[in-house]
């Protein structure tokens, strides 16, 4: 894993000032995640300088700290945390849209695990005043992942039929509730008993408890033998190879994550032509932060979480002190909905 002399957040450094971080020094186990005291970042020409309120945990964040993440730009030591709400502390050059003091979310590369952090000016949206700090830091990936898989990486049409592994994860029911709402159903697969009960609870209509049934037999089954229109895949692995024998004719598959394993090649090009399949890979920032495709995604998102209409359950909320039980509870499946951080900053 390369590493490099860099300080481990983006930005320039406020000289004299310190915060708290939690820096990965070389990519590891949870014991990786260290609690220290660095300098102060400052904001670049066109970001803002955001003291933190919450940090969510992403299962990026557990590749990046394993080193793992396929981006090879990431260097060590490095601060994890890639989406934050928080308060705007300062303003770089050229910053016209926020002022001092403004609420918002943003999406960083890294840095979110710490006290305060630097955002692109593009990447960072403001909050309704009523909006939760902590749902405020959990929605914007969670949100913009699952309308741009819905609506750009894929087109949903009402009557269409996905099938979502993981479905219990913040993705799974992000999705769920998007896709429903769009007239689509929604199938799911989980690893043991209970944690597809809140993807039910928020409107899937079927889940498959791996360990016990054929999640391909139980498919063709739900959609009378014809398959699914897409998967959603963060497994990989043999599941993800196994997901094409789910898909209708010309259905699409669509790869998240990689948990198992990494996705199965050998074989690959065979299983695709037997129905006409597609398989693609996904990323959020694809959509690029400020054009129009993005703006879309956060106009539906944004007044869908802050008015109920999507909800997104907060499954536990741990301080900076508490990062390694965060992870290893990430890792281990053994909750359902989105970990927060806590800088233990709640105010400008």
């Amino acid at each position: 894993t390369k590493r490099s002399s860099n300080k481990p957040y983006k930005g320039r450094q406020l000289q004299g000032s310190k915060m708290k971080a939690i820096v990965v020094e070389q990519p590891g186990g949870i014991e990786a995640l260290e609690l220290r005291e660095v300098d102060d970042p400052q904001p670049d020409p066109g970001e803002v300088l955001i003291n933190i309120a919450y940090s969510a945990c992403n299962w990026m964040d557990t590749q990046k700290r394993r080193g793992v993440y396929p981006d090879k730009s990431i260097t060590y030591p490095h601060i994890l945390g890639s989406e934050v709400a928080g308060y705007i502390a300062a303003l770089g050059a050229g910053v016209e849209n926020f002022k001092v003091g403004d609420k918002v979310a943003a999406i960083i590369r890294n840095g979110g695990y710490a006290e305060k952090c630097v955002a692109h000016s593009t990447t960072t949206m403001k909050l309704p005043e009523d909006m939760d700090l902590k749902l405020g830091a959990c929605f914007q990936i969670v949100g913009l992942t699952g309308y741009h898989l819905l609506f750009s990486a894929h087109r949903l049409e009402p009557g269409d039929t996905i099938l979502v592994h993981a479905i219990g994860g913040a993705v799974g029911l992000i999705v769920t509730q998007i896709a429903g709402e769009a007239g689509a159903r929604v199938i799911g697969t989980v690893s043991s008993h209970g944690k597809g009960d809140t993807a039910l609870a928020l409107g899937a209509d079927r889940i498959i408890v791996r360990s016990e049934e054929d999640f391909v037999q139980a498919a063709l089954e739900f959609t009378e033998g014809s398959g699914v229109d897409l998967v959603i895949d963060s497994l990989g692995g043999d599941t993800g190879f196994r997901s094409h024998e789910a898909l209708r004719h010309y259905g699409r598959l669509i790869n998240i994550g990689e948990t198992e394993d990494w996705p199965r090649e050998q074989g690959l090009r065979d299983k695709l032509y037997e129905r006409s399949t597609s398989f693609a890979g996904f990323e959020t920032m694809a959509a690029i932060p400020g054009s129009a495709r993005w703006q879309a995604g956060v106009d539906f998102i944004v007044p869908r979480v802050t008015d109920g209409r999507i909800q997104l359950p907060i499954a536990g909320t741990y301080s900076l002190e508490e990062v390694r039980q965060m992870h290893s509870n990430l890792e281990t499946r053994a909750v359902s909905g989105k970990l927060v951080l806590s800088s233990g900053l709640d105010k400008a």
